[in-house]
């Protein structure tokens, strides 16, 4: 695996990108210590994890919206409710 210093990749983002782009995995290095590994994405693998957080977002988006629709819950009015015991049937 080839290095790339911190200054380098500073220097020469563009080129450091287009040598990721065609397949290269960098160590970057800062002082001469590895910090990272810059590697291309396996992008089917991430497009799979986009629609995945879609679809969660999404499933859970409905819950979000009707938060308004439960304000009259703790209405300070309903409070006698609280003090009523609950009848037991025979």
């Amino acid at each position: 695996m080839k290095r790339v210093a911190a200054r380098e990749l500073k220097q020469h983002t563009g080129a450091v990108i287009e040598r990721v782009q065609r397949g290269e995995r960098l160590l970057l290095t800062h002082r001469g210590n590895p910090i990272a590994i810059i590697t291309p994405i396996d992008r089917a693998a991430f497009d799979e994890i986009l629609n995945r957080e879609a679809a969660d977002a999404e499933s859970l988006s409905w819950l979000k919206a009707s938060e308004p629709a439960f304000d009259f819950w703790e209405n300070p009015e309903d409070t006698v409710w609280d003090r009523v015991e609950p009848q037991l049937s025979d």
